[in-house]
């Protein structure tokens, strides 16, 4: 009787490791495809900024560039993998009992780990300058802000000044917003824009 109890725990935990194994294999596979995640977020507008051209705000370059969803809000390590998962679960459950809606903030911020993943090194073929070179050119070299070196020391996510689903960003400017991101600058330059 011992034997056969130990016998059916081992076959239904055997089957549970096989039901897990194919929903996970299942939802990496699924996660991977734009409209599942379509099919919960990104409805009419921003969906539509997602794929327009011209660029209406930073995820149009992102789909162009064929990167995906998951690409960005995936985790770029097993911890934060692990959270998306967590998360992603309990808005499944929500879903599955009517008490689920369109978030409108992001409750996992992305983390600069998540953008260096792919924007690394961020300037490409730009000169380092000085912050003495950068004050001669007023702002104009391009890159600016990453070309100036004693801005490696400021630690901003690069989110904080690159929002991908906003529309209040300058093209031209890497989609960055003025109005945003000047409040971040005068925390060290506090006569900017004066």
């Amino acid at each position: 009787m011992r034997h056969r109890t130990l016998g059916l725990c081992a076959v239904a935990l055997a089957g549970l490791v096989l039901i897990t194994s194919i929903t996970f294999a299942g939802l990496i596979a699924k996660e991977r495809d734009n409209r599942f995640c379509f099919a919960c977020h990104l409805h009419e507008e921003k969906f539509k900024r997602f794929t327009s051209v011209p660029f209406t705000d930073l995820s149009g370059p992102h789909h162009a560039e064929r990167v995906r969803c998951i690409d960005c809000h995936g985790g770029a390590d097993v911890v934060m993998r692990l959270r998306v998962w967590s998360l992603a679960a309990v808005d499944t459950g929500k879903f599955l009992v009517g008490r689920y809606r369109e978030p409108d903030h992001m409750r996992l911020q992305l983390r600069p780990k998540e953008c260096t993943q792919c924007h690394t090194p961020i300037l490409k073929r730009q000169p380092a300058l000085t912050a003495e070179q950068e004050e001669a050119l007023e702002g104009r070299a391009g890159n600016a802000y990453h070309a100036i070196r004693p801005h490696d020391a400021v630690r901003t996510t690069c989110v904080q000044c690159h929002t991908s689903h906003t529309t209040d960003g300058d093209p031209k400017a890497q989609f960055v917003a003025r109005k945003r991101v000047e409040p971040i600058c005068r925390e060290c330059h506090k006569t900017l824009g004066e």
